[in-house]
């Protein structure tokens, strides 16, 4: 593998990692709606709020938290679009495909062989000649 090969495989993965971060954030998300919840159910018993400023300060820190997941959504959404933009300028329909399943739908190559009806070496073969095929500037 070819150090410019390496680099576009760097770049095509980055929705990977990106997906992976804003599943972080979306899971972070949820917990911490959940906490919310639980502060705002009075703990002391009387229908009173005990929790006083804390409960208004951690759903200060939830808004945040959303913030900064549709944030990490939307940096995902650009991110596969970007890589879509370049596949789609393949003219094989295979190269197209392979890539689409290996980076944005994160398929291994034993996978993509499979669902392509090929054989591994195919696949690494053709992946192959799309990396050299891309132009990811």
């Amino acid at each position: 593998m070819t150090y410019e090969q390496r680099i576009k495989i760097a770049w095509l993965n980055r929705a990977f990692y990106a997906d992976k971060n804003a599943k972080a954030w979306s899971a972070k998300l949820e917990r911490d709606r959940s906490l919310a919840q639980r502060l705002t159910r009075y703990p002391d018993g009387t229908g009173g709020t005990s929790a006083g400023n804390r409960t208004e300060d951690y759903l200060i820190r939830l808004a945040e938290t959303e913030r900064k997941t549709q944030e990490k959504l939307k940096e995902l959404v650009r991110i596969r679009e970007e890589i879509i933009e370049v596949i789609q300028k393949l003219t094989d329909f295979d190269m197209q495909t392979i890539l689409l399943w290996r980076y944005l739908e994160y398929l291994t190559f034993e996978q993509t062989a499979e669902k392509m009806h090929y054989g591994i070496a195919t696949v690494h073969r053709k992946h192959k000649q799309a990396l050299n095929q891309i132009d990811i500037e």
